[in-house]
């Protein structure tokens, strides 16, 4: 499982468990003209507040 940390552009600030994380797969969805909605984890985000998706490490 990875924890994720999602920042938006309406000073929200989330975490999340995932259980694979593909930046490359959820970048080609915030760019896709035909989704407005992105699922993260538990949360669903409009896709043009989300500013930030980032890996949390635990040590």
């Amino acid at each position: 499982m990875i924890k994720l940390k999602i920042l938006t552009h309406h000073s929200g600030e989330y975490e999340t468990t995932v259980e694979s994380f593909d930046p490359q797969a959820l970048n080609a969805q915030l760019n896709d003209r035909e989704i407005n909605t992105v699922v993260i984890g538990d949360k669903i985000l409009s896709k043009i507040d989300v500013k930030v998706v980032s890996p949390i490490e635990e040590n």
